[in-house]
């Protein structure tokens, strides 16, 4: 038996804490390319801070795989 993965999506959730959200609060957004740097994600992680005004604690990457079983 022989299996075969293939990128099929990915996602990245980041989790901000504020005023308004001191226990957390995360934001999710999909359709992230299989190949990123740590520069984009930074970027992104700095962009979703100027626009809430929140402090950003931590990131999951979830990335899903499509396997074929032959």
């Amino acid at each position: 038996m022989s299996m075969e993965r293939q990128f099929k999506s990915a996602k990245v959730q980041v989790t901000m804490v504020g005023d308004q959200h001191p226990k957390g609060v995360s934001h999710l957004f999909n359709n992230v390319r299989q190949q990123f740097t740590d520069d984009q994600l930074t970027s992104l992680t700095q962009a979703v801070a100027l626009l809430t005004n929140e402090k950003c604690v931590g990131v999951n990457v979830i990335v899903t795989d499509h396997v074929t079983v032959d």
